[in-house]
């Protein structure tokens, strides 16, 4: 597992090395909310001797249930997290190296009032200092670019499960189910969830049934199919034989990312479910802003996949198999 921990968070630092973590990426509320995500800070200062900028993912602190990865200079090491509690200042991280015991250290995570992380302190071992990181506060022409592009919490208003087809969002975070690791989204990696509806139509040839025969088109909750035969007239019937016309509907929640693969390449995939119905729960105990709302698609093959949301009805998250995905402002 630990292996498995190390490598993804190598290939999301690669893919990310173009961007530091900024401030506004992400909200924490409690430890086990950090769990999986790798912070990337922009600025390093040593207290009584300097500060320097770094470059994107020169320095990073991902963190797991038991480990703290840590990439940079002097610093670099698998540390045991021995402990992980709320501090007045945020989070504490109290650590162990995991190849020597007498490497006792700590990380301090320093939120603000809004939840969002700006400063990270890190202490080795007993005898070192401690080293501050900065966090990036989002460039204003990026944050203006992503506030149009992402969709955020409390934006996609869906009333009722019939009018979600033809609607699309833009999350912001991804999150690994099986591997506990948060992915930050960019613009670049064009994730869109869609609902779509595919309409087919179908003629064939009227075959002539007897009187008594009664004819009924099989249908589904939301795989429709309606047939319509016009009536036969003179000319039609010295044109040749009736058409039957069969409208067939079909739903489909689609998944679409450009992810970045094991050997380093991009790739542009898409994931296509059909969808049999929607079965529609309420959390009566749940909030205005809180997620009430559970709706669950679902089809043949017996796939994961629920979107959540808030008391407003307004979009919050959508669980699609092993992945979670977050509207901005999580």
């Amino acid at each position: 597992m630990k292996k498995n921990f190390i490598l993804i968070f190598s290939l999301l630092a690669t893919w990310a090395l173009a961007q530091h973590s900024y401030i506004s990426d992400r909200r924490f509320y409690a430890p086990d909310e950090m769990i999986g995500y790798d912070f990337k800070p922009a600025v390093k200062e040593v207290p009584n001797e300097g500060q320097e900028d770094l470059d994107p993912g020169e320095y990073s602190f991902g963190i797991t249930q038991n480990h703290l990865y840590v990439k940079g200079e002097g610093i670099e090491g698998v540390y045991n997290v021995n402990n992980m509690q709320p501090e007045e200042y945020g989070f504490k991280l109290t650590l162990m190296n995991a190849r020597d015991a007498r490497l006792q250290g700590h990380l301090k995570v320093i939120v603000n009032k809004y939840g969002m992380v700006e400063t990270l302190i890190f202490k080795r071992a007993p005898t070192d200092k401690e080293t501050i990181f900065y966090l990036a506060a989002i460039p204003g022409q990026v944050k203006e670019q992503e506030k149009a592009y992402f969709t955020d919490r409390g934006e996609l208003a869906i009333m009722h499960p019939d009018s979600i087809w033809g609607k699309s969002f833009h999350p912001f975070l991804r999150k690994h189910t099986a591997d506990r690791v948060q992915e930050r989204l960019r613009m670049k990696d064009s994730t869109t969830i869609s609902f779509v509806v595919e309409t087919t139509i179908v003629e064939k040839e009227v075959k002539k049934k007897k009187k008594d025969e009664a004819t009924a088109p099989a249908s589904d909750s939301l795989a429709v199919a309606i047939e319509s035969t016009p009536a036969a007239d003179s000319t039609a019937a010295a044109a040749g034989p009736e058409k039957k016309v069969k409208i067939i509907k079909e739903y489909f929640v689609v998944e679409r990312s450009i992810v970045q693969m094991e050997d380093g390449q991009r790739e542009d995939k898409t994931w296509k479910y059909p969808v049999k119905r929607i079965s529609d729960k309420e959390d009566t105990q749940a909030g205005e802003q809180e997620e009430r709302f559970q709706w669950e698609f679902i089809n043949d093959k017996k796939e994961k996949i629920v979107l959540y949301l808030n008391g407003d009805h307004t979009v919050s998250s959508m669980v699609i198999n092993d992945r979670t995905y977050l509207m901005r402002g999580f």
